[in-house]
């Protein structure tokens, strides 16, 4: 289905949503986690995943910690809104498309111009500070910046040296990002947001997600269960494909 036919469908619909994963950010130049060739089949989810296992790794290897944090840090930064992210973008300027849920933390939909993206993993240029809450949004150079220059460093105590000086805060504290990581809530603001916008639609997209990771999995069967049509655009494999009333086996 192309761009022309998938508007002209869907443009009797009132209120719609999307719900964007990893796939849709592949065209872009960002691996999925779990698909063939993603980062999970490079580096293991339970250590690299966790706070618990980067910490773990980073004592022992701060090193692989850090190659890590590198090349992935990398892709998103170099990463460009593609074809799919433009759409969404121009659906949302016509006033067809209410939101984008999203459960990547590429900034890709806002890049493409989109305004109203609930981010329930957070963001990777979004970082917070544990001790009194402010946020500080990074560009992408200052990222890109810090990782090269945390790349260069050896030895752990130079590393988190750098690291601190990066994510100090005003009131003194340390800012972290504000990815979710495995094992850790979803931050309650956005998820409700989330949930509240899937009532309301009558149609809900989603796109390039395989709907394993929950809660976010749980959104699009909230959204049927108040009546709304489902559309699934996925490439691979997606658990939603068996509820969905159409479904779209390619990114446009």
């Amino acid at each position: 289905m192309k761009h022309n036919t998938l508007s002209e469908y869907i443009k009797n619909f009132k209120y719609i949503v999307a719900l964007t994963g990893a796939g849709i950010s592949v065209e872009s130049g960002i691996p999925t986690f779990r698909g063939k060739g993603g980062l999970w089949e490079k580096y293991a989810p339970e250590t690299y995943g966790t706070l618990t296992g980067l910490t773990k790794t980073f004592l022992i290897s701060p090193s692989k910690v850090v190659n890590f944090a590198f090349e992935f840090g990398k892709l998103i930064c170099q990463a460009k809104p593609n074809r799919m992210h433009f759409f969404l973008s121009d659906l949302e300027k016509k006033g067809i498309l209410k939101s984008v849920i999203t459960q990547n933390i590429d900034n890709l939909h806002q890049k493409a111009g989109n305004k109203n993206v609930i981010e329930i993993h957070g963001n990777f240029f979004r970082w917070f500070c544990k001790k009194c809450g402010k946020e500080k949004f990074f560009r992408k150079s200052e990222m890109m910046e810090f990782l090269k220059g945390m790349n260069k460093i050896k030895g752990r105590k130079n590393l988190i040296k750098k690291y601190y000086e990066f994510a100090k805060c005003e009131c003194g504290g340390h800012l972290r990002p504000s990815i979710v990581f495995f094992g850790e809530l979803l931050p309650e603001k956005e998820y409700r947001k989330a949930e509240e916008e899937v009532k309301r639609c009558d149609l809900i997209l989603t796109i390039g997600t395989s709907g394993v990771v929950s809660p976010a999995s749980n959104l699009p069967l909230i959204a049927k269960e108040n009546g709304a049509k489902l559309i699934d655009i996925n490439p691979g494999e997606s658990s939603f494909r068996n509820i969905a009333d159409i479904s779209i086996n390619q990114l446009f």
